[in-house]
């Protein structure tokens, strides 16, 4: 199978000293710092082969994340702009879903307790987290001490398949009835940056209280996304800034679509 990968050169600043998280040559927290002269490769591939707990999955709608963008574009000395945890090469893409071909036999769905099934749909996290220390004991994954990011530092969904630890996927089979197939798998690619945006304003932010005003600075799609979030939590306006003329029009015209939208745009520029 073919594969998007992202390569680069390890190729350390002067001011760069390893942390002890990171991996001679292989891995960093660091991106910025180590990783220079990008470049986009078309690499054949073979399939995955999962193992016990982890399901095989036929990638039906990935995303195009401003990290992916950001990892391939480079500063005037060579070096990434993206400033995280990567490990190079590496398959991009971690906003996607797809149908289960193939699961192990310890492959546990959460929702249903049982093994999951050839044929569901289903999304998953980008975050690949250990469960055992104290950040993921605590409820905090996202500061896992053993990290690993799907897309960044192992292979992610840009490709025909993908192999996923079970523990990391959610069912989405419910949303077909909704809104069909095809809309089914492009939300499904959406969970992962709406979830960022959750994080942000709901469990790191505190949340609101219903009735409150909201503004929110920038109108990407992380932005829209905590809009979305905000409104189901009472808001009673919410105020989306965006110096981006085009991404102006594009929130304004989704608004006059939308048309029960109770957002506002601020004259900011």
């Amino acid at each position: 199978m073919r594969a998007v990968v992202l390569n680069a050169d390890w190729d350390p600043k002067s001011d760069f000293k390893l942390g002890s998280k990171d991996i001679d040559g292989k891995l960093t927290y660091l991106g910025s710092k180590v990783w220079r002269n990008p470049r986009i490769e078309i690499v054949e591939k073979d399939v995955p082969v999962p193992g016990p707990a982890d399901v095989l999955i036929e990638v039906k709608a990935c995303g195009i994340c401003g990290s992916d963008v950001h990892m391939l574009q480079s500063d005037d000395a060579g070096y990434i702009f993206y400033p995280g945890l990567t490990a190079f090469p590496a398959t991009l893409g971690h906003e996607f879903s797809g149908i289960i071909v193939e699961a192990g036999k310890e492959a546990i769905n959460k929702g249903t307790g049982k093994q999951f099934q050839v044929g569901e749909a289903v999304c998953a996290e980008e975050m690949i987290w250990c469960s055992t220390c104290k950040p993921c004991a605590d409820g905090y994954p996202n500061h896992c001490e053993r990290l690993e990011e799907l897309g960044f530092s192992i292979d992610g969904a840009y490709t025909k398949y993908i192999k996923v630890d079970a523990r990391y996927l959610w069912n989405i089979d419910h949303l077909e009835e909704l809104y069909g197939k095809q809309k089914m798998f492009e939300l499904g690619s959406l969970v992962e940056p709406t979830s960022v945006a959750y994080n942000a304003v709901i469990e790191r932010g505190g949340g609101i209280r219903p009735g409150e005003n909201v503004v929110i600075l920038g109108g990407g799609p992380i932005g829209a996304a905590a809009c979305a979030v905000l409104k189901r939590q009472g808001a009673a306006a919410v105020i989306l800034s965006e110096p981006s003329e085009s991404r102006r029009q594009m929130r304004s015209e989704e608004r006059r679509v939308g048309k029960g939208s109770r957002s506002r745009w601020s004259p900011y520029h």
